[in-house]
């Protein structure tokens, strides 16, 4: 956070976001068996006043850091197109010499409509996002900056919180098991996936391999079912680049982008597929290993 709040660069970003994640799952697993009452009462006040603190600052994070995966994908795109080079460069010289040419703004989300050649509508999208991404940044810096003191605010109360006397927690469940819940919890919840509902199956995924990745690395059951949940998330998640990739191609070129978007259309269906199966497969999976681990405990 602090990183972000003097440059909000690609690396910070990702490790707020993911850092912030993290954290939440470790606050969560700290309140679990926790009574409702009394010290304890006290702990799970500091600990959803902490989270509400990680929360606000993901959200401002994670457009970020969105953007900066979309213009990777792009990159990718026109690399392949180009058959090599520096794919991100390659843009950004194509969108410097447009603009030259016609007089306009590097930066302007319409440069390059109507043109036919997919080269000079990525660019196009490309100058775009990263306009967008530099906006975006700028009110992330303001937001990190303001919310440093209160997270450490609240990360002092809720370390006094845990030294609290009289504070007794329950026996927690192996963190594999825990893990496994959720992931369970969700697919009952989500029988049916399609495109509608993919994205927020993929957010409770990601939750529950938080949890399982809190364990030790020699907890093999629990490396396991964060390996095989990561799997599942990054599928999903690359489906999900990709369709919003397109929306903002849709919306910043219109029908001047047909050769970009129907490019990025075919790696979007190509990628909901594999998502599909990949969430079928490992969703068996992951519910046999619970069926297992249940049966074992009943």
């Amino acid at each position: 956070m602090a990183r972000c709040a003097r440059d909000p660069d690609v690396d910070p970003v990702h490790d707020t976001r993911t850092g912030t994640r993290r954290l939440q799952a470790t606050i969560e697993s700290l309140v679990q068996g926790v009574p409702e009452d009394g010290a304890g009462a006290l702990l799970r006040d500091a600990a959803v006043a902490t989270i509400e603190v990680l929360k606000r600052i993901r959200r401002a994070a994670g457009p970020v850091r969105d953007l900066d995966v979309h213009r990777k994908l792009l990159g990718k795109l026109a690399k392949q197109r180009a058959g090599g080079g520096k794919a991100s460069e390659h843009l950004e010289d194509m969108a410097v010499r447009k603009a030259n040419t016609e007089g306009g703004a590097v930066d302007s989300p319409q440069a390059g409509v109507g043109t036919p050649h997919l080269q000079e509508q990525a660019a196009a999208l490309d100058a775009w996002l990263k306009h967008r991404r530099n906006d975006l940044a700028h009110e992330l810096r303001k937001k990190a900056t303001a919310a440093l003191p209160k997270f450490d605010k609240r990360v002092a109360a809720l370390e006094v919180a845990l030294r609290t006397k009289g504070l007794r927690r329950r026996r927690a469940k192996p963190l594999a098991v825990m893990a496994l819940e959720s992931f369970v919890r969700l697919a009952t919840e989500m029988q049916a996936l399609h495109a509608g509902n993919l994205h927020e199956f993929r957010k409770g995924a990601k939750r529950a391999r938080y949890v399982a990745e809190l364990a030790a690395s020699g907890d093999l059951g629990a490396v396991r079912v964060g390996q095989t949940l990561k799997k599942l998330q990054d599928e999903i998640g690359d489906w999900h680049d990709w369709l919003v990739l397109g929306e903002e191609a849709h919306a910043e070129l219109g029908d001047g982008a047909t050769e970009l978007i129907e490019r990025i259309e075919a790696e979007r269906d190509r990628h909901f597929a594999g998502a599909m199966q990949m969430a079928a497969k490992l969703r068996g999976r992951l519910m046999g290993e619970w069926l297992a681990v249940d049966g074992r405990s009943s």
